[in-house]
């Protein structure tokens, strides 16, 4: 939690559930100011008090701040919040004096959450503000003194040592107003045109850098950019079954299927043989038995985690601002939503989910890089208008009872082969574009979309309806 301190002004920030919102209570004689219980977050937006300096010749403002974990609000909202507050202040020429960042000592490791916090204050700051930095610890009522010295050694001999050493300084919050009077007044306040701007005040204005290309803005891109590491290897995993089809991504030639063009038809071109060849393998989600019917795997696992992320990709949209991005994250989210609801579903339509999200996350990780480009852009379009039918598509289904959920009839088949199709020319559009790492993903994606249209052809007979199969290639 980070409180920004401004004399005028001073800023508390940290983790949620530091104690912020105690301090700030405590300091002004008001503890009904808030304190956060149980899970969920007390502070979600940026709050200013003022109060008079012991002194009482002067006036201080303690502005309280969100914790980047908050229960209501993401991450990029959060610092796009802090970031437009410390804007329009560092503009009006309103400087900061001091900085208290709060941890709580009651947590038995700096990692994670913490961890992130603190990496993106260090990021707000820059190097040259430590000096007007705090470092508190708060909770001590929560843990044994011997536990609390062993872990406020760590703090200030590893994660806090760079900044101590630039002139931030360690104290205790003990929860009484002396304790937190006793942090305010320790901060050393010069005069207003002596004091300089934090770090992303000075990217953002003097810069004039949006707030995702500042220091801090590539904290909270970082982070995402893990998260959906960690998520395409969970559906890579997920799609490794016995006795599956396997193929060498590295070798577009070992696909049993004909590889992108601008006039590429799933429709007509994408079944798949039973041939399996050695390398780096990706075995497809959907068996088939020699009759013919559809044995599912692990599509309900998949489900939950392709919403995740299809809701990290969204936040990482409007943080950096690609409107385009949000037309199939949207509708990709809402069909996943719909199908999580239904009590059965065509595997097809889970199928669309999972690899419309894989698609998502490289396009997502491809426009931090740099603008998109206008065929990609069209592709983009193509595919939001695909995915607007499935919507509609699974909004109808969710409404009709188990039974009649997985069967598709004529126009539900042509959407789904129509929705794959239009991913297909995205992956087509993208593979110049993107590095090797992440031409393998697409190649996944190519093989889960013939995947899709495996389970439309004769040979997956569970709920689709013959007639809707013949027309399938008219």
């Amino acid at each position: 939690m980070y409180i920004f301190y401004l004399m005028r002004s001073r800023s508390v920030t940290g983790p949620t559930g530091a104690g912020k919102s105690t301090f700030i209570g405590r300091a002004v004689g008001r503890p009904e100011i808030g304190v956060g219980h149980d899970l969920e977050s007390c502070t979600s937006e940026i709050r200013a008090v003022r109060y008079p300096h012991s002194d009482g010749e002067r006036n201080i403002v303690l502005v309280d701040t969100p914790g980047f974990d908050d229960t209501f609000v993401t991450d990029t909202q959060i610092l796009r919040n802090i970031a437009n507050w410390l804007h329009y202040t560092y503009k009006q020429n309103v400087k900061l004096s001091g900085l208290l960042y709060l941890h709580r000592i009651s947590d038995n490791r700096v990692a994670g959450t913490p961890l992130r916090n603190l990496n993106m204050f260090k990021e707000l700051c820059g190097e040259d503000s430590f000096k007007n930095v705090i470092l508190v610890t708060t909770m001590w009522d929560e843990i044994l003194e011997d536990v609390g010295l062993q872990r406020e050694e760590e703090l200030q001999n590893t994660f806090w040592q760079r900044m101590i050493k630039l002139g931030s300084s360690a104290q205790r919050f003990d929860g009484t107003e002396e304790s937190a009077w006793k942090i305010i007044n320790s901060i050393s306040v010069s005069p207003s045109r002596e004091r300089s701007g934090l770090q992303i005040q000075r990217e953002m204005v003097d810069q004039h850098r949006p707030v995702h290309r500042t220091s801090a803005g590539k904290v909270v891109l970082d982070s995402f950019s893990g998260l959906f590491t960690g998520f395409k290897g969970f559906f890579k995993r997920i799609g490794q079954r016995p006795n599956g089809r396997k193929y060498n991504l590295s070798d577009p030639g070992s696909f049993p299927f004909q590889m992108p063009s601008s006039s590429y038809s799933m429709a007509s071109t994408a079944t798949l043989s039973d041939s399996s060849t050695g390398g780096s393998d990706w075995t497809t989600n959907t068996e088939f038995s020699s009759s013919g019917a559809c044995i599912e795997h692990g599509y309900r696992d998949a489900l939950s985690v392709a919403i995740t992320d299809l809701k990290l990709a969204l936040s990482v949209a409007d943080f950096v601002h690609i409107p385009c991005l949000k037309d199939i994250i949207i509708p990709s989210i809402k069909i996943a939503s719909s199908v999580e609801s239904m009590e059965r579903a065509h595997h097809g339509l889970y199928q669309i989910v999972e690899n419309a999200a894989l698609l998502i996350n490289v396009i997502t990780e491809h426009a931090q890089r740099g603008r998109l480009s206008p065929d990609t852009k069209a592709v983009i379009s193509t595919l939001s208008k695909a995915l607007l039918c499935i919507e509609n598509l699974v909004q109808h289904l969710a409404q009709q009872n188990s039974q009649a959920q997985e069967v598709l009839q004529h126009d539900d088949a042509r959407a789904i082969s129509s929705c794959a199709n239009s991913m297909r020319m995205a992956c087509d559009s993208l593979r110049s574009k993107l590095p090797a790492e992440n031409r393998q993903t697409l190649f996944r994606i190519e093989v889960g979309l013939a995947t899709v249209m495996q389970g439309l052809e004769e040979r997956c007979h569970c709920g689709i309806p013959r007639e809707a199969l013949r027309h399938l290639s008219v």
